[in-house]
């Protein structure tokens, strides 16, 4: 096989990898909110090219009791005018209400399972290298 014919994508082709930051309140159940605190997976994208990325985690504890686990992907990119993006999401996180127990995690009972809706938007592209590196 003769690899000079081979055609692949380059990395300024694909756009930069990256990542994202979200910080969102989810909506209010059971008379509580989480917050959550994610980053997505890295891709290689742009602005301009509607890329997506996955995410998983899990919220802060709400009122020292619980937290909830959340898996999702973003919306495509959008771009903004600087040539930079940002992608939102909207979601439901999981029902079980869990509490870190030893070195792991247990559901706990007496919280009833119940469901917070989110819906955000992340900041800026993290982990691009700066220009002419």
């Amino acid at each position: 096989m003769n690899r000079s014919r081979c055609t692949e994508r380059t990395t300024e082709a694909l756009g930069p990898s990256h990542a994202h930051e979200f910080r969102i309140l989810t909506a209010p159940a059971l008379g509580h909110t989480h917050l959550m605190l994610l980053y997505t997976y890295a891709v290689n994208g742009t602005g301009e090219d509607g890329h997506t990325h996955m995410f998983q985690g899990h919220t802060r504890m709400a009122a020292g009791s619980h937290f909830h686990r959340v898996i999702g992907s973003t919306g495509p990119a959008v771009p903004l005018p600087d040539g930079s993006h940002y992608h939102e999401v909207t979601g439901e996180l999981d029902d079980e209400p869990f509490q870190p127990k030893g070195g792991y995690y247990t559901t706990i009972l007496s919280v009833p399972r119940h469901v917070h809706s989110y819906r955000g938007r992340s900041g800026p592209p993290i982990g691009v290298e700066p220009p002419g590196w």
